[in-house]
């Protein structure tokens, strides 16, 4: 078991079923294990980090449930940006 797979267990426990992200080349082993997990995990792909933020944002306000985003380590930037409007 690799640490994306332990990832997703742990998401699974916390019963997050929607991930907002960009997959990228530092990602893949993530999407091998969502893949593993399809149909308890659905991931919705977004334009960029900045939307995928903004979408977790949103769906944590609306649905009252963990807002899961990731990003590749490039798009990182981007994401860490929006932290502090969805802590606000």
């Amino acid at each position: 078991m690799n640490t994306a797979q332990v990832l997703v267990e742990m998401l699974k426990e916390y019963k997050v079923e929607h991930i907002f992200g960009v997959p990228g080349d530092t990602t893949m082993v993530l999407y091998d294990a969502l893949y593993q997990a399809r149909g308890e995990i659905k991931h919705i792909m977004a334009r960029d980090e900045r939307s995928a933020s903004f979408m977790a944002d949103a769906y944590a306000r609306l649905a009252y449930k963990p807002g899961i985003t990731e990003a590749p380590s490039g798009g990182a930037r981007e994401t860490a940006a929006n932290l502090s409007g969805a802590l606000a």
